[in-house]
């Protein structure tokens, strides 16, 4: 881990949709989990939106949910870290990634 580096765990880079919810879980905001490690994580929200300094991570793809502390902010993107451990329940939907096949004949020219 550099020097400079302020974290207590490393992070690992992602680009999930994730939701920022706040006042008893009734007020939402949406959000994009930029990287992610076991103490904090890194998220993107929409420009002109102010997140609170608390609030709970709610990370659909993976069933995660986790209470937030904002640590630092730099325009679009918010530096959190999580006061105790994630919960992991169950996955609310799933990732697929498949591969695209073509069905018709390409036009494009051979090189």
């Amino acid at each position: 881990m550099d020097d400079n580096d302020k974290r207590g765990a490393p992070r690992k880079r992602v680009l999930k949709g994730a939701v920022i919810a706040f006042n008893d879980r009734t007020s939402t905001l949406s959000c994009a989990v930029k990287d992610i490690s076991d103490t904090g994580a890194r998220l993107k929200i929409s420009k002109g939106v102010a997140a609170p300094g608390h609030f709970d991570l709610l990370i659909d793809i993976d069933g995660i949910e986790v209470p937030c502390t904002v640590v630092w902010r730099r325009g679009e993107e918010i530096g959190v870290t999580f006061d105790a451990p994630p919960t992991k329940g169950t996955p609310r939907r799933a990732q697929v990634v498949s591969s695209l096949q073509r069905t018709a004949p390409s036009i494009r020219r051979k090189p």
